[in-house]
């Protein structure tokens, strides 16, 4: 058995459970085996709004939502800002912001600008969905599996570490419930699988990478899922 064997197989079962499933997600420290959004949790308002203005084009850097928790909303009252205060509150340089951020959030109807080089986005589509599920499945290793789940709290409101039942009963599973990691047995034999220590929701520890993990799930495929295309 091998661990891609093992991911895939778990991926199926949580297909058939409702989840929508996305492998090797990297949202920042680390790559993800599998990251979970239960369709119920979509919200099929913001995607709908999302939809409605075109703007299709996934968002892949960490960046794209810096700049826009920075932006007014269009119509919001607030005066659009210029490039200087961005890049005083990002620290990231003027250049870089406005040919490899600014330019490709404008061309893809995520941001308008207007006389004097103002900025302000289209609309508040974030989030597109209510949850993220992380999980980093270890067919041997599972302290090394549980150091990596840990670190997906950057951008998962649960994270799991998941095994096969030969190894479920060499996980300590007090440091796993200390760090809210949850631990979950699949068992290839018979394509079963269980949750034997749940995780309690909790926020991210970073918003913006919570975002960017949710965009490897956005576009047209997505929106035929929830009957938006």
């Amino acid at each position: 058995m091998t661990e891609k064997a093992f991911v895939k197989r778990l991926e199926r079962i949580f297909i058939t459970e409702g989840f929508l499933t996305k492998k090797e997600v990297g949202a920042g420290y680390g790559v993800a085996d599998l990251v979970l959004i239960r369709k119920e949790k979509l919200n099929v308002r913001h995607c709908t709004i999302r939809r409605d203005y075109g703007q299709f084009i996934r968002l892949l850097r960490e960046e794209y939502f810096k700049i826009l928790s920075y932006l007014p909303e269009k119509d919001s009252g607030e005066d659009s800002v210029s490039l200087d205060y961005l890049a005083g509150k990002t620290h990231l340089s003027k250049s870089f912001l406005k040919y490899n951020i600014l330019r490709i959030l404008e061309k893809n109807k995520y941001i308008k600008k207007e006389k004097g080089n103002l900025y302000f986005k289209i609309n508040s589509w974030m989030p597109i969905a209510d949850e993220v599920i992380a999980i980093e499945a270890k067919i041997r290793d599972w302290k090394r599996g549980f150091i990596q789940a840990n670190r997906y709290k950057f951008f998962a409101d649960k994270v799991y570490l998941a095994v096969p039942p030969e190894v479920a009963h060499l996980v300590d599973k007090k440091l796993l419930e200390r760090h809210n990691v949850g631990l979950i047995i699949l068992n290839m034999q018979v394509g079963e699988k269980k949750i034997t220590l749940p995780c309690k929701l909790k926020e991210p520890l970073n918003n913006y990478k919570r975002n960017l993990a949710m965009e490897f799930f956005w576009g047209r495929q997505l929106l035929k899922e929830i009957a938006l295309l």
